[in-house]
């Protein structure tokens, strides 16, 4: 093994399954290929049914930038945490199957190729094992571990490294609320001394320059100066100098008239 470790340096773990009410989906994804939003890859790359005792299967997928990476896997029998041996099915009836192994970047071709039965790696199926069982805990909530780069001698002693919980998926904001920071967020609404809000800035603006003061309709009097001012003035001077009862009643006669 020493030997294939030298030309294996290291390589990423995977774990692929579906769980009792959710279908196939990738639980243990290489860091690299999660930063990327590639976890779909390897879920399409795994092909077979079940592996024999020491098999290893191996497969080569390619990069979205034109790399390729090579995978080596087992499909083994799933059973419920505690119980090896029994099989653990799907709500359908359908016996649960788990595909897991290594990704190797750089090589392709037998440079790619590790094998990953537990008598050459026997760290990886614990760790395959511990994955599943913490999503069979709670399948619809569980996000998919990231697991880290790990030499090839690390697998082949026995040692497991503990995989790191995936990136929490982005929220999106409520309704009618903005996150602080961000342009289209809405400024602060207009307020007098007192405290009280008055209305947002863009309304505020909007009505000072589409809406001014409320048109002046002549009143009375109004009416009764237009008079004074316009042709025969002299006429209604001396109808208002006669009595004020004659005035008013013949300005209210020409009114209703108009």
């Amino acid at each position: 093994m020493s030997r294939r470790g030298s030309r294996h340096p290291g390589c990423w773990p995977f774990l692929v399954a579906r769980g009792r009410v959710v279908g196939q989906r990738t639980l243990l994804v290489p860091g690299f290929l999660a930063e990327r939003g590639l976890s779909g890859l390897l879920r399409d790359a795994i092909t077979g049914s079940l592996t024999q005792e020491g098999e290893s299967r191996h497969a080569e997928a390619s990069l979205p930038d034109g790399g390729r990476i090579g995978l080596s896997y087992r499909i083994v029998q799933a059973s419920p945490p505690g119980a090896e041996g029994v099989v653990l099915r799907d709500r359908s009836g359908r016996p649960v199957e788990l595909a897991y192994g290594v990704v190797v970047t750089g090589a392709t071709g037998a440079r790619a190729r590790i094998p990953v039965a537990d008598a050459e790696l026997p760290g990886l199926r614990p760790m395959a094992l511990e994955v599943f069982a913490r999503f069979l805990a709670d399948e619809r909530a569980f996000r998919p571990l990231v697991s880290a780069y790990v030499p090839v001698a690390t697998l082949a002693a026995g040692t497991a490294p503990v995989p790191e919980p995936g990136p929490e998926p982005a929220r999106p904001a409520a309704p009618g609320r903005a996150e602080p920071g961000r342009k289209d967020a809405p400024a602060a609404p207009v307020t007098r001394g007192s405290g009280d809000v008055v209305g947002w800035p863009e309304a505020a603006q909007g009505r000072s320059r589409a809406a001014g003061p409320p048109e002046a309709r002549p009143g009375l009097v109004g009416w009764l100066l237009s008079l004074l001012r316009g042709p025969g003035a002299g006429l209604w001077v001396v109808v208002l100098l006669a009595g004020w009862p004659v005035a008013l009643v013949l300005a209210l006669a020409l009114a209703l008239r108009d």
